[in-house]
């Protein structure tokens, strides 16, 4: 379907809900000042390790935060309207966000990094020493927008390693698999949970996906999920028996990871995402697992063919250039995404990387149907226009609310006729 091109004025309601939200987030940030003006008033510069039975000084952030005062902290956080422990753990993120993470800090004064999920990283990092939460808060500074909390634990492992080893608990393995015998429900079935190795949970994969379409082929008409239980226990009857880690088929999904010349000891796993060293590839290897490396490829370069379907080299580099549905706030990756020509095939698109990009199904469909529009400014950024008139760019950093786009002026009235 043809992108409509005519300008339309944005949806004063869509609008008003914007400023709202606006207004709230500035109403956070101007209450986080507010708290740390008022803890400036009240540090106090007693020994937070001496013994005493009265006012105990408290160091609330990490080492390095002013201390504060006792009584005083529970003064604010019953204004605040929390708590003392709410109130506590609240003034002590604000003041290891403001006094060791200044990075962080200048991204929440300006709306780049909203106050709650400042609060989440300042509370990882109050254990580290500050040359480790310097280092948190470098890494973090250009990707505000789109860490996740699993990206954050990564990181603050890798500080404590770094800068505070002796506080790093030595690494078990964890993995696992346990079932839970002793509950039973009424239907007579039971809880699995598992931690497995990145190849074993591939292998597994495949095996379940493979036997829930071959009981569907021989008539079963459960649900997907169920079939994949049914296929489970199949597994487990030697019915349909994953190959044994000595052998030497390799039948399971391989695994791909890209090497970059100038980092030859690590690399990126592309189906995790994750860096992995040189020793956990030679593992995987070492258990008869199917690894493909490839090299880190140029995402800026542009790829054209002259079909209409996408060849694999050039979904490879949308994939990766894109990593996840572009659609502004979608996070479903782009591997489980299809190509859309941005302008239609049909209306004389290309199919290059100029004019492809992921869109989950559900956002394909909007983009076709639902007068959704966009367009590419530069490799990996995107601007959308919503049907209602209000604007997004999308980029590496997330989505980036904009102002909508001018209403068409009024048509000129025609002129009067001139008296003869």
């Amino acid at each position: 379907m043809a992108a409509t091109t005519a300008t339309q004025d944005a949806d004063p309601a869509l609008m008003v809900v914007r400023g709202k939200q606006d207004a709230a987030r500035q109403a956070e940030i101007a209450t986080l000042v507010a708290v740390l003006d008022w803890a400036l008033e009240h540090t106090t510069d007693d020994d937070p390790d001496a013994v005493t039975f009265g006012e105990r000084p408290l160091p609330l952030g990490g080492v390095g935060c002013p201390v504060i005062e006792e009584f005083a902290a529970y003064d604010l956080a019953a204004a605040m309207g929390m708590s003392t422990d709410a109130g506590l753990g609240y003034l002590g993120r604000a003041l290891e966000l403001r006094y060791r993470l200044p990075r962080l800090w200048a991204a929440v004064l300006d709306g780049r990094l909203p106050v709650w999920k400042a609060g989440r990283i300042a509370e990882a990092t109050m254990r580290l020493p500050l040359d480790g939460a310097a280092h948190v808060d470098a890494r973090l500074a250009q990707a505000v927008r789109t860490v996740t909390f699993a990206q954050l634990d990564r990181l603050i492992d890798e500080a404590l390693a770094r800068y505070a080893p002796q506080d790093l608990a030595p690494a078990g393995d964890e993995r696992h698999a346990w079932i839970d015998l002793t509950q039973p429900t009424l239907e007579g079935h039971v809880h699995l949970e598992g931690l497995l190795s990145v190849p074993d949970a591939l292998d597994l994969e495949d095996a379940l996906r493979t036997g829930a379409a071959r009981l569907a082929d021989a008539g079963c008409h459960a649900p997907l999920d169920v079939r994949r239980s049914l296929a489970l226990g199949d597994l487990a009857r030697g019915d349909q028996p994953l190959d044994h880690p000595n052998q030497t088929s390799q039948t399971g999904r391989a695994l791909v990871v890209h090497l970059h010349q100038d980092s030859p000891d690590l690399a990126r796993c592309e189906t995790t995402r994750t860096p992995v060293t040189v020793e956990t590839i030679q593992s995987w290897c070492a258990a008869s697992t199917k690894v493909v490396v490839k090299p880190v490829i140029d995402l800026n370069g542009h790829v054209h063919v002259e079909a209409y379907e996408a060849p694999d080299r050039l979904r490879e580099h949308i994939e990766l250039r894109d990593l996840t549905c572009v659609f502004p706030h979608c996070r479903r990756p782009a591997t489980r995404c299809d190509l859309d020509h941005i302008t239609p095939h049909d209306l004389g698109g290309t199919t290059s990387s100029d004019n492809l990009a992921p869109l989950c199904r559900r956002h394909h469909r909007a983009k076709t149907h639902g007068r959704w529009r966009y367009t590419m400014t530069e490799p990996g950024t995107f601007e959308w226009t919503a049907p209602s008139g209000l604007t997004y760019r999308r980029d590496h950093h997330g989505t980036t609310p904009l102002h909508p786009p001018p209403a068409e002026p009024p048509a000129e009235p025609p002129a009067e006729p001139a008296e003869p």
